[in-house]
């Protein structure tokens, strides 16, 4: 089945702000069967106090019921030509699993399909992003954590954690853009050889495996200023091989342009596989 399993839709106000009515429309053009729209879930209290640029984020707890509306209109207006999936993206927080698990519980009959992300770690005021804007990584998690190496081993470290969750997922079990630490890759290098080796990665792909989970092969780091490549590393591509770990394409769209691009790419590593 040809199936974009993370996109977005008009309610992300980090995105286009063209209708998710015109991003269904050319899904359907480019022959997509299958099409989940996991707009960012509400975030906890406290991960960003200001609240315009909490905005920036995530959909606000009073927007949840537009939202899935908006989705069961597109359903109905789309179904007959494409399966669309209603969704969300939820962000993997440690310590907050009871949220999570208590949001999942509650909104379990609105969702087809969840994938679970690692947008934020542990930083200088609270949880801090780690996509957001270069500066902020520099200043709110580099400054943290004092080395890029660092910050990468305590990345690599909450991801174990997020693979070992109980949570009840709808749907695939899937993690979203799993490398998405490597955003800012081509300012902020890495100096140790492991880190980027095939070893280093061993237990952590094999635990996804018994876990198990499948794996959003998100393409938009093709498309990022210091990254320039798909969420999913050379070595990691290896374990996913060697393991035969499900995936699932994503172009994660926020706009009408991204929906399906490099969708090529996708069928290159399948049919290497």
């Amino acid at each position: 089945m040809k199936w974009d399993g993370h996109t977005h839709s008009q309610f992300c106000r980090h995105g286009s702000g063209e209708k998710t009515a015109l991003m269904v429309e050319k899904a359907i053009a480019l022959g997509f069967e299958r099409y989940s729209i996991l707009e960012h879930a509400p975030l906890p209290d406290g991960i960003i106090e200001d609240p315009e640029t909490r905005l920036d984020f995530a959909l606000m707890w009073e927007e949840l019921e537009a939202y899935f509306r908006h989705i069961d209109d597109l359903k109905r207006i789309y179904g007959d030509r494409i399966e669309i999936l209603s969704g969300l993206e939820i962000d993997y927080f440690e310590g907050k699993e009871t949220f999570t698990s208590d949001f999942l519980m509650e909104f379990s009959e609105k969702l087809d399909d969840v994938i679970l992300s690692l947008h934020f770690l542990p930083g200088k005021d609270g949880f801090e992003p780690l996509d957001y804007q270069p500066e902020v990584f520099e200043k709110k998690v580099l400054g943290y954590y004092g080395s890029i190496d660092d910050v990468h081993l305590a990345y690599w470290e909450a991801v174990g954690r997020l693979v070992d969750t109980g949570l009840n997922l709808p749907s695939h079990k899937r993690i979203g853009h799993l490398d998405l630490i490597n955003k800012y890759a081509g300012r902020f290098q890495k100096t140790s050889d492991r880190l980027n080796s095939i070893d280093f990665f061993e237990s952590l792909f094999k635990k996804i495996k018994s876990k198990g989970w499948a794996l959003d092969f998100n393409v938009a780091g093709l498309k990022q200023k210091w990254y320039q490549n798909i969420y999913l590393t050379t070595p990691m591509q290896f374990w996913i091989r060697k393991l035969n770990i499900e995936l699932v394409y994503g172009s994660d769209a926020h706009g009408v342009d991204a929906v399906g691009q490099h969708y090529d790419q996708f069928l290159k590593f399948s049919s290497l596989s």
